[in-house]
């Protein structure tokens, strides 16, 4: 977690929008003016804030890449449209049908790529590049996490560039024809630092074939940096691999990449400690739980073999990593009706990674697999664990103390909802996502939560805020030491096509559309929770923020934020 007693004033010119009648003040972090969409991440105790932007408006398509005779173009747009866009009069509707194109052609390297995900500092509404250097973004890039000495990680999938490429004379193709084509830049996925002296990439413990990859996690304040990556390769696959990728039929990074994507590489979670210059040194391989926690795999050559890996989510100033990693029980054989055949018992449960140390703290018999989430500087850790609970699989949430060794799960909203703490700060609070049901159904919402552990509240943050403020609060992201939270909020907007107009209806009257924006809320001091309805439905305070769970796709789109 982040920790300083720093705390600097908001920005005058971000919008406002507050009653004393609430306990949260509401700070409009998006939307952007070039983007449709913004996704919080994280926020530092200065009140700096990061995130991840989507749908990019007039998105810049090359023209002269598009095969208008592509089924996708022709079966949407007229042959009038298509010839006007051909000369360069793209309406909003041909625009969505040429990124549609773009879409599907994503395994096509003729084709212009298309990117999605795009980095932005929150506070200041400043767009960020990562990896990418050229004007268009090629590329998908996502922030991380930020540090109160203002450093990032984030990671970015390969930049590319057109390169003219003729494959070599076979048999087959004794002529070939000379292609324009996109050839990626080394490692399909690579986690970078940046810090007021520049950016530096976080080497993966394996780097020979295509770069290996590294995927960033978080940061500290004292030097470490916890991520995920390749940590070697079968030596099988490094000959197949480098006798395909001899750049014959296709260019030698191209060809990487395309092997890449199917994962060839063995991995494992990764800690780099900055040196005295700054400069991330070589990764520290994380340990796994291994069969019945012996670190080792099962033995038993009957039975499939289980990859067993750590995944590092958070960690503190002292270095104290928290995460999950696989476990597995041979003496416990199932029979697996995915598979149709009997295996070794495994699942994924919440870790405590303490330097060379992996500790466990669930208890594998009563819950079918948990995640530690975040840990604050008093040794606090959150998490969640999964059971069934009336049919069906439910996570929970839970408060460990690694310095007295006491596992709690307070109650949230009710029995059955399914919880999932995001980030505890020093104070004790946390906040996450929780399940609230739609009124007068049995649809379940999911909304932003806030839990108060001195004083055992567990609030749903919509109630928190004034009556009728507009935002419905789906997911509470990160809370620093002021208590302030960074979450991300469906807003009632007037709604723009892909070119950034706005839509009208028949009447020329504007239409509006639910987004998702980033949104700040601040503490209000003596605040009051704003009396909406004289009717509270059971179980949590008000309706107010209910969003159906469709609105989590739209989450989980960016999901690979922190998860591989």
């Amino acid at each position: 977690m982040k920790f300083t007693p720093m705390f600097v004033a908001l920005l005058p010119a971000l919008t406002v929008f507050a009653s004393q009648a609430a306990t949260y003040q509401v700070v409009e972090l998006g939307p952007l003016s070039t983007h449709k969409s913004t996704f919080s991440q994280a926020i530092n105790n200065n009140n700096q804030s990061i995130g991840n932007a989507s749908d990019l408006y007039n998105y810049p398509v090359d023209l002269d890449e598009i095969n208008f005779d592509a089924p996708i173009i022709t079966s949407n747009l007229s042959a009038v449209e298509i010839e006007d866009t051909k000369k360069g009069n793209v309406s909003a509707r041909a625009l969505s049908v040429l990124l549609q194109y773009l879409s599907e052609q994503s395994t096509n390297y003729t084709v212009q790529r298309y990117a999605r995900t795009y980095p932005v500092r929150l506070d200041t509404k400043q767009m960020v590049r990562i990896r990418e250097t050229s004007t268009v973004q090629t590329n998908n890039e996502y922030l991380i996490d930020i540090n109160d000495l203002n450093h990032t990680v984030g990671h970015a999938t390969a930049p590319f560039k057109q390169q003219r490429f003729t494959p070599a004379a076979t048999q087959n193709q004794p002529n070939p024809v000379e292609q324009n084509l996109w050839v990626p830049e080394k490692s399909h996925l690579k986690a970078i630092l940046t810090t007021d002296k520049g950016s530096f990439t976080l080497e993966p413990f394996y780097n020979d074939v295509g770069g290996g990859f590294a995927i960033s996690r978080g940061l500290n304040n004292t030097g470490t940096i916890i991520g995920f990556g390749s940590t070697a390769m079968s030596a099988e696959s490094e000959a197949v691999i480098k006798a395909n990728c001899d750049g014959g039929q296709t260019p030698e990074l191209l060809c990487f990449y395309q092997t890449a994507l199917a994962d060839p590489y063995q991995s494992n979670g990764l800690v780099w400690q900055l040196d005295s210059f700054g400069k991330p040194g070589v990764p520290r391989v994380l340990k796994v739980f291994g069969d019945r926690y012996t670190g080792q795999p099962h033995t038993l050559n009957q039975y499939t073999g289980i990859t067993y890996t750590s995944t590092p989510n958070d960690l503190n100033d002292a270095g104290l990593v928290v995460g999950h990693s696989t476990w597995s029980d041979s003496a416990d054989i199932r029979y697996n009706g995915n598979t149709g055949r009997d295996e070794v018992y495994s699942a994924i449960h919440a870790a405590v990674f303490d330097g060379d140390e992996i500790k466990h703290f669930i208890d594998d018999q009563e819950w079918l697999g948990s995640s530690a989430t975040s840990i604050n500087n008093k040794g606090l850790v959150v998490g969640y664990a999964n059971k069934i609970i009336t049919s069906a699989i439910r996570s929970k949430f839970f408060i460990y103390d690694y310095n007295t060794d006491r596992l709690t799960f307070p109650a949230d909203l009710f029995e059955t909802a399914t919880t999932t703490p995001k980030k505890i700060n020093d104070n004790n609070k946390i906040v996450g996502i929780t399940e609230v049901f739609t009124p007068g159904t049995s649809a379940r919402s999911n909304v932003g939560f806030v839990y108060d552990l001195p004083t055992n509240t567990f609030k749903d943050l919509n109630s928190l805020l004034q009556c009728n403020s507009g935002y419905n609060i789906v997911s509470a992201d990160d809370i620093n030491e002021n208590n302030v939270i960074l979450a991300t909020a469906v807003k009632q907007v007037e709604k723009r096509d892909v070119k950034g107009e706005l839509v009208l209806d028949s009447a020329g009257n504007v239409i509006k559309e639910p987004v998702a924006i980033s949104v700040q809320l601040n503490p209000i001091a003596n605040g009051t929770i704003d009396n909406c309805s004289t009717e509270l439905s059971e179980g949590y305070e008000r309706q107010g923020g209910a969003v159906h769970f469709g609105w989590m796709s739209l989450l989980l789109m960016l999901g690979f934020f922190r998860r591989k």
